[in-house]
């Protein structure tokens, strides 16, 4: 088997704005001290240790987690308890989560000793950000007391990861800058990476009052984080610009090659000589698709330096009943990372087989929730997620009573279905939901009845732009009509047509950060490439900008996976990887004006009462 050369350090890898940066209220605590886990299992036949051990590297983890917890029934403390820690872990590793939670609520508090309690809370914050929960993991992490170093470095991402989940990216951003001082290395690089990402995700008002009232080293971040905003898709302007910051700002803990591992100038990642396999359909009903990923993936591997680009191999995974096959294959001819499958059957066969022997970036999501294969990463585009990112920005932007308007059909009930749920888990009151019919032309009856004596300040409308076109101006003429009407990405076709799209002035959706051309100018920007190829511009587009990802996100899945605070500033948002190996995406929050869409700046008031502001970042 070939070497895995991806598993080392990686390269690249509003709600406030009081005191930043203030002193952890845990630093005056003890720190508790930290016992060696194998130290507690002495007591343990080794043997056992060793089978369990061995069926966790095959990915046979369900196997492992009952070994375990046979083996802790006949164990003393403290071993019982570390027996059952490894038996939550192995559960979380295979994406058995009732599981995990299930093993962890079985230990009694008065027999952990060592570290054991604290790891315990932290594995539960784990599970609460697999589930979606970052208020139930913030308030366990706060709870913490003071750590030994790899806690409270294992504490810090959690509680970022948390925070950024949150629409709290400024808190998100202390977390990461405190976790700063405590790492050294490509860590730290990753970390500061990470961090720039973060504040990239505030408001522009927002980034601006912290870059004038930010205290210590946050102010400077701010900075940062604007030069990323202006030259973020341009290397060589960010860099530029990032030396001049530097020399006005040489106390800043801000590392010289931030800006160069931000951009992955210089290297993307890969190591000289690697293969990367990518497997993609040729024919079927996914081949436009897959050629857009394509188009996409090759696109980014040009922009390498030959001795940091590497061989791209692509299979034809057009028959997902041979993907695992195809795996193989790939692995015996010296592959060392995998991209694809497209299809979810063929994601759903590479988990059956439990683990991945290298890094794999499946490019969409398993059917079985509740499964996962070790090694293998899941990256999808997908319409239900965007649904809940909608429901996440509209509770940032302060509405707390929502209300749903879908079209009569199944895909318009998925994404109801999912905003729905994002919106009741954030504590979010849902005053209301009707559908309505998408051939239609007039929805008078379907409004009135929809906001006939509610008090609902957002409306969530699933809808496509030719429907939105009809739909929202009549939504505008409703005396009642919510102060917030937000979409996703389906409502925007790519291309700003000010005569069409002037029904769409005032609506917010959701879409990713290079639809909206957020960085700049730069080789990979969108409004450079829309004349190179047809991917770019077409109803394929975000597929694109997905292979852009792929190929970048590919050599840094290892440590995005180990550092659970790490965020990827990617071209489809901003990407993390979850407890479950789930690539999760943070969207940009656009807001069409009668001159395009551009990004949105909080609630803004409608353009019956102001005009927007001229600047415009869809394309031309």
């Amino acid at each position: 088997m070939p070497k895995n050369r991806l598993d080392r350090a990686v390269f690249f890898s509003r709600r406030r704005l009081g005191p930043l940066l203030v002193v952890s209220a845990l630093s005056g605590c003890a720190v508790q001290p930290l016992q060696d886990p194998s130290s507690l299992l002495t007591s343990v036949p080794a043997a056992e240790l060793s089978r369990a051990s061995t069926l966790e590297a095959q990915g046979r983890v369900d196997e492992a987690a009952r070994l375990y917890l046979e083996s802790a029934t006949r164990a003393q403390p403290p071993a019982g308890a570390e027996l059952r820690l490894k038996a939550a872990q192995a559960y979380l590793a295979g994406g058995r989560t009732g599981q995990a939670r299930e093993t962890l609520a079985g230990l009694a508090s008065a027999e952990l000793i060592g570290g054991q309690l604290e790891r315990s809370r932290l594995l539960e914050s784990e599970l609460d950000l697999a589930a979606g929960q970052p208020k139930a993991a913030i308030a366990k992490l706060k709870r913490l007391p003071a750590l030994a170093k790899p806690l409270a470095i294992r504490r810090l991402g959690l509680l970022a990861a948390a925070q950024r989940l949150d629409n709290d990216p400024i808190a998100s951003a202390e977390s990461l800058a405190e976790l700063d001082a405590r790492l050294d290395g490509q860590a730290r690089v990753t970390n500061q990476v990470s961090l720039v990402a973060t504040l990239a995700l505030t408001g522009e008002d927002d980034l601006l009052q912290l870059t004038r009232a930010g205290r210590g080293a946050m102010k400077g971040w701010a900075e940062i984080a604007q030069l990323v905003r202006r030259h973020g898709a341009d290397p060589r302007r960010l860099d530029d610009a990032y030396r001049q910051w530097r020399q006005r700002r040489t106390s800043h803990p801000a590392l010289p090659e931030l800006a160069r591992a931000y951009t992955g100038n210089g290297s993307s990642g890969y190591a000289n000589g690697q293969r990367v396999t990518v497997m993609l359909p040729s024919g079927g009903r996914f081949a436009a698709a897959a050629k857009a990923v394509r188009d996409g993936i090759q696109a980014a591997s040009r922009l390498d330096p030959g001795d940091r680009r590497p061989s791209l191999d692509f299979a034809d995974s057009t028959n997902a009943g041979r993907v695992r096959t195809l795996h193989a294959a790939a692995i015996t001819r010296g592959a060392d990372a995998v991209i694809g499958p497209l299809e979810k059957p063929a994601v759903d066969a590479l988990i059956e087989a439990r683990t991945a022997q290298v890094p794999t970036l499946a490019l969409n999501e398993s059917t079985e929730a509740e499964r996962r294969a070790l090694n293998l990463f899941q990256f999808a585009l997908s319409p239900e997620n965007e649904a809940a990112e909608a429901a996440n920005k509209g509770f940032a932007l302060g509405a707390r009573r929502a209300l749903v308007l879908h079209p009569n059909d199944a895909w318009g009930q998925r994404l109801a279905n999912a905003f729905s749920a994002q919106w009741r888990a954030q504590g979010g009151t849902l005053a209301g939901q009707a559908g309505f019919d998408p051939s239609s032309s007039n929805y008078d009856t379907t409004l009135g009845r929809l906001m006939n004596g509610q008090r609902a300040d957002l409306l969530f409308l699933v809808a496509t732009a030719e429907m939105a076109r009809k739909i929202h101006p009549q939504i505008q003429t409703v005396a009642t009509k919510p102060s917030i009407v937000i979409s996703t990405s389906h409502v925007y076709s790519g291309r700003f047509d000010a005569a069409a799209d002037k029904a769409l002035v005032g609506l917010y959706f959701v879409d990713i950060p290079w639809m909206l051309d957020l960085g700049g100018e730069g080789p990979l920007a969108r409004r450079t490439v829309m004349g190179q190829t047809a991917s770019a511009s077409g109803p394929l587009a975000r597929l694109y900008a997905m292979g852009l990802d792929a190929y970048r996100l590919t050599p840094h899945l290892t440590e995005l996976a180990a550092n659970p605070g790490a965020y990827f500033p990617g071209q489809t948002g901003g990407l993390a990887i979850d407890p479950l190996g789930r690539i999760t995406r943070q969207l940009a929050l656009g807001r069409f004006t009668e001159n395009g869409p551009r990004l949105a700046n909080g609630v803004e008031p409608s353009s019956e009462t102001r005009v927007e502001p001229t600047r415009t970042l869809g394309p031309e």
